[in-house]
């Protein structure tokens, strides 16, 4: 009967025990602050970032930090209507540095370059994310970094180049002798006030993301994609070209000099122009 007696308090003490451990154990929720998208930003802000669970194979995804830069296979490319498109594929396969795709396509009118004409940017931007004044501030953003260039001697605005209008130059099409069809090329009017006209086009100006929810978001750093090109107003020929995709990135000193902070999308697209001027003579 003793052994017996201590066998069932010994069980008794088990179970309870395991109850214990079962109550302790089910307290955890399944899903905590990383499912539901409340873990802290790394740069220590105050507000919910979106993020993978911590059990997940992949790294937490920071869509703050990365603005609208992805989002699907078949956006479209800033690719002006009046540059080629093989041209623009010569950018592409270029290795990026510090975000920028450029190519010097003729070295001797590249230096021999004295007066350019800077004109609007065309605006690519698209829904949901569209900015209409994105092509008008990036243009504005080159001529502002070219002018503070003493190697040239004229650098004209956008809202001056007036004498560089486009006009449609009709060409046979490769089959027009059967099915006599035209090809529609938009080219430069030959002008003599600048030497080279600088052209391009936007297409991501946002600081704007959308989640993981689909639910579109503020995020705290901008992200921007443009190219910018320069013809020979005379020839069509494309002197120099540059292309421009990313976002400001935690801890890059150089396009945060001042420590006051993330650039806006206008301070973040003129700090990006150094790096897409940087073949320029007289730059660092």
């Amino acid at each position: 009967m003793l052994n017996v007696s201590l066998f069932s308090i010994s069980a008794q003490a088990l179970l309870i025990l395991c109850g214990l451990i079962v109550s302790k154990t089910s307290a955890v929720p399944i899903g905590g602050a990383l499912d539901e998208g409340q873990a802290q930003s790394p740069l220590g802000m105050n507000r919910p970032l979106d993020m993978n669970r911590s059990w997940d194979e992949a790294p937490p995804v920071y869509y703050d930090l990365n603005p609208h830069m992805s989002d699907g296979i078949n956006e479209p490319h800033p690719l002006p209507a009046y540059i080629k498109r093989d041209t623009y594929n010569q950018l592409l396969n270029i290795e990026p540095a510090n975000q920028v795709q450029s190519k010097i396509f003729n070295q001797e009118l590249f230096k021999r370059l004295q007066r350019i004409g800077v004109l609007d940017f065309e605006n690519k931007t698209f829904a949901p994310f569209e900015d209409k004044s994105a092509g008008e501030v990036v243009s504005q953003q080159a001529y502002q970094e070219l002018k503070t260039n003493k190697k040239y001697s004229n650098i004209i605005p956008p809202q001056m180049m007036e004498d560089a209008r486009f006009k449609i130059i009709k060409t046979p099409g490769e089959n027009a002798s059967q099915e006599k069809e035209l090809n529609n090329e938009l080219t430069l009017v030959s002008t003599d006030a600048v030497d080279a006209v600088m052209v391009g086009a936007v297409t991501k100006y946002s600081n704007q993301y959308r989640d993981r929810r689909g639910k579109i978001q503020i995020g705290i750093v901008s992200g921007i994609e443009f190219t910018a090109f320069l013809v020979n107003p005379r020839t069509q020929e494309v002197i120099w070209g540059a292309r421009f995709v990313g976002s400001q990135k935690a801890g890059l000193r150089n396009f945060n000099s001042n420590r006051r902070g993330w650039l806006s999308k206008e301070a973040f697209t003129r700090a990006a122009m150094k790096y897409v001027l940087k073949e320029f003579p007289n730059r660092d």
